[in-house]
């Protein structure tokens, strides 16, 4: 699997693309979640390290098949509109989900389940951005960025890219930067 390969607006995946090594996360949050190998063991290292702080991190979603990204994408225009949608969630084949390589990460505290802009402001959300490039990943959408991976701020949105993740964060930047630095 290539972990530096860049799926947005603009690089999508064919229909039928799935990953090979999926494997069950074993997720508190709900059953069923598949990602990456080597995402996985990357992420439970992380996890691990969280807990030495009280931080308890688990997976909220992983991959989605094309299928399930169309019908996402669907009932988010829907309910939301066309302009909101395509800010918020990626069309079918152009969402890193169907990678297996993203995740979106929920923190328990105090006996919840906090997901999406409710983890904004936890000291949790905040060591995560500060360590994850440690075990691999880097915030995907962050602040700031949107012009140039044409999606808002999500905080709970990790992409794992192996041992480039060190370098985009201590250069700051996004992986569309990172390509654009490399010629790539």
């Amino acid at each position: 699997m290539n972990y530096r390969l860049l799926v947005n607006k603009t690089n999508g995946l064919s229909k039928d693309f799935i990953p090979e090594d999926l494997v069950d996360t074993k997720s508190e949050y709900k059953d069923g979640i598949l990602i990456s190998e080597e995402v996985l063991n990357a992420f439970r290292k992380l996890q691990n390290d969280a807990k030495i702080f009280n931080y308890y991190f688990d997976i909220e979603s992983g991959y989605r098949p094309y299928d399930y990204q169309e019908k996402l994408y669907n009932e988010l225009v829907k309910e939301k509109g066309f302009n909101y949608a395509l800010r918020s969630v990626a069309k079918p084949g152009y969402s890193e989900h169907q990678t297996g390589l993203a995740i979106d990460i929920c923190i328990y505290k105090d006996g919840k389940s906090y997901i999406e802009h409710d983890i904004e402001e936890l000291p949790e959300i905040k060591w995560l951005h500060s360590n994850c490039h440690k075990y691999g990943f880097i915030l995907r959408y962050p602040k700031d960025k949107e012009e140039i991976t044409g999606y808002m701020y999500e905080p709970w949105h990790l992409r794992y890219v192996g041992d480039i993740a060190p370098y985009i964060y201590n250069n700051d930047l996004t992986l569309e930067e990172y390509y654009k630095t490399f010629n790539l």
